[in-house]
Protein backbone atom coordinates (compact mmCIF):
# COMPACT_ATOMS: atom_id res chain seq x y z
CA UNK A 1 0.00 0.00 0.00
CA UNK A 2 2.70 2.17 0.86
CA UNK A 3 4.66 1.59 -2.23
CA UNK A 4 1.68 2.09 -4.32
CA UNK A 5 1.08 5.55 -2.91
CA UNK A 6 4.81 6.23 -3.11
CA UNK A 7 4.70 5.75 -6.84
CA UNK A 8 1.36 7.40 -7.31
CA UNK A 9 2.72 10.79 -5.77
CA UNK A 10 6.23 10.17 -7.70
CA UNK A 11 3.95 10.32 -10.72
CA UNK A 12 2.09 13.46 -9.58
CA UNK A 13 5.33 15.23 -9.52
CA UNK A 14 6.84 14.31 -12.14
CA UNK A 15 3.73 15.01 -14.54
CA UNK A 16 3.38 18.52 -12.35
CA UNK A 17 6.87 19.23 -13.03
CA UNK A 18 6.83 18.15 -16.90
CA UNK A 19 3.29 20.70 -17.28
CA UNK A 20 4.62 23.48 -15.27
CA UNK A 21 7.63 23.53 -17.90
CA UNK A 22 5.66 23.03 -20.94
CA UNK A 23 3.89 25.92 -20.08
CA UNK A 24 3.98 29.19 -22.31
CA UNK A 25 6.03 31.89 -21.18
CA UNK A 26 3.80 35.09 -20.82
CA UNK A 27 4.76 38.54 -20.47
CA UNK A 28 2.96 41.63 -19.22
CA UNK A 29 2.35 44.43 -22.15
CA UNK A 30 3.80 47.84 -21.62
CA UNK A 31 0.64 49.67 -23.03
CA UNK A 32 -2.23 47.97 -21.21
CA UNK A 33 -0.58 45.48 -18.24
CA UNK A 34 -2.66 42.76 -19.21
CA UNK A 35 -0.79 39.20 -19.17
CA UNK A 36 -0.03 37.51 -22.35
CA UNK A 37 1.87 34.71 -23.91
CA UNK A 38 4.98 35.26 -25.70
CA UNK A 39 4.02 32.87 -27.95
CA UNK A 40 1.36 34.24 -29.91
CA UNK A 41 1.47 35.90 -33.56
CA UNK A 42 0.49 39.12 -32.17
CA UNK A 43 2.77 39.76 -29.42
CA UNK A 44 5.06 42.57 -30.23
CA UNK A 45 7.89 44.32 -28.70
CA UNK A 46 10.50 47.58 -29.05
CA UNK A 47 14.08 47.43 -27.58
CA UNK A 48 15.76 50.44 -26.70
CA UNK A 49 19.36 50.00 -25.85
CA UNK A 50 19.51 47.22 -23.30
CA UNK A 51 15.39 47.69 -22.45
CA UNK A 52 12.66 45.31 -23.70
CA UNK A 53 9.05 46.13 -22.97
CA UNK A 54 6.49 43.79 -24.91
CA UNK A 55 2.99 44.10 -25.89
CA UNK A 56 -0.06 41.82 -26.31
CA UNK A 57 -1.46 42.91 -29.33
CA UNK A 58 0.66 44.78 -32.39
CA UNK A 59 -2.49 47.31 -32.06
CA UNK A 60 -0.79 48.18 -28.48
CA UNK A 61 2.39 48.16 -29.81
CA UNK A 62 1.19 51.04 -32.17
CA UNK A 63 -0.80 52.87 -29.27
CA UNK A 64 2.52 53.15 -27.47
CA UNK A 65 4.86 54.62 -30.66
CA UNK A 66 1.97 57.39 -31.17
CA UNK A 67 1.79 58.74 -27.72
CA UNK A 68 5.86 57.64 -26.63
CA UNK A 69 7.68 58.04 -30.04
CA UNK A 70 10.39 56.33 -28.65
CA UNK A 71 13.33 57.47 -30.17
CA UNK A 72 16.30 54.87 -31.44
CA UNK A 73 14.40 52.27 -30.24
CA UNK A 74 13.78 49.20 -32.57
CA UNK A 75 10.12 48.03 -32.36
CA UNK A 76 9.45 43.80 -33.74
CA UNK A 77 6.39 42.01 -34.78
CA UNK A 78 5.81 38.48 -35.38
CA UNK A 79 5.05 37.31 -38.55
CA UNK A 80 1.20 35.78 -39.01
CA UNK A 81 2.46 33.27 -40.70
CA UNK A 82 5.90 31.94 -39.70
CA UNK A 83 5.20 33.46 -36.01
CA UNK A 84 8.67 34.55 -36.32
CA UNK A 85 10.50 38.28 -35.12
CA UNK A 86 10.40 41.16 -37.71
CA UNK A 87 11.22 44.34 -38.34
CA UNK A 88 8.39 46.12 -37.77
CA UNK A 89 9.27 48.91 -40.01
CA UNK A 90 9.64 46.40 -42.68
CA UNK A 91 6.46 44.62 -42.11
CA UNK A 92 3.18 44.51 -43.73
CA UNK A 93 0.03 45.17 -41.47
CA UNK A 94 -3.79 43.69 -42.52
CA UNK A 95 -6.20 45.41 -39.87
CA UNK A 96 -9.39 42.72 -40.45
CA UNK A 97 -10.91 42.14 -36.68
CA UNK A 98 -13.58 39.46 -37.57
CA UNK A 99 -10.77 37.64 -39.51
CA UNK A 100 -7.93 38.24 -36.68
CA UNK A 101 -8.82 37.65 -32.99
CA UNK A 102 -6.17 39.40 -31.31
CA UNK A 103 -5.56 39.55 -27.13
CA UNK A 104 -7.09 43.34 -26.85
CA UNK A 105 -9.42 43.14 -30.17
CA UNK A 106 -7.09 45.18 -32.52
CA UNK A 107 -7.67 42.78 -35.14
CA UNK A 108 -4.36 43.79 -36.61
CA UNK A 109 -1.51 41.09 -38.25
CA UNK A 110 1.84 41.52 -39.50
CA UNK A 111 3.12 40.09 -42.09
CA UNK A 112 6.99 39.71 -43.64
CA UNK A 113 5.95 39.53 -46.83
CA UNK A 114 3.27 42.07 -49.08
CA UNK A 115 1.97 39.53 -51.31
CA UNK A 116 0.66 37.12 -48.43
CA UNK A 117 0.00 39.94 -46.13
CA UNK A 118 -2.23 41.43 -49.58
CA UNK A 119 -4.36 37.21 -49.41
CA UNK A 120 -5.79 38.40 -46.00
CA UNK A 121 -6.77 42.04 -46.99
CA UNK A 122 -5.74 45.91 -47.82
CA UNK A 123 -2.11 46.24 -46.88
CA UNK A 124 -0.64 49.01 -45.27
CA UNK A 125 2.93 49.39 -44.03
CA UNK A 126 4.24 50.27 -40.35
CA UNK A 127 3.39 54.44 -40.30
CA UNK A 128 0.16 54.29 -41.59
CA UNK A 129 -0.84 51.17 -39.35
CA UNK A 130 0.37 53.71 -36.56
CA UNK A 131 -2.19 56.20 -37.78
CA UNK A 132 -4.85 54.51 -37.73
CA UNK A 133 -4.91 53.65 -33.82
CA UNK A 134 -6.29 55.77 -31.67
Amino acid sequence: MKRSLFALLNAALFLGLFVFSASAETITCAECGMTSDLASKFTAKITQGDKTLYFCDIGDLLSYQNRKKPENARPEVKDYESGQWIDARAAFFVRAEKKFKSPMGWGIAAFKDSKTAAGYGPVVGFDDAAKAVK
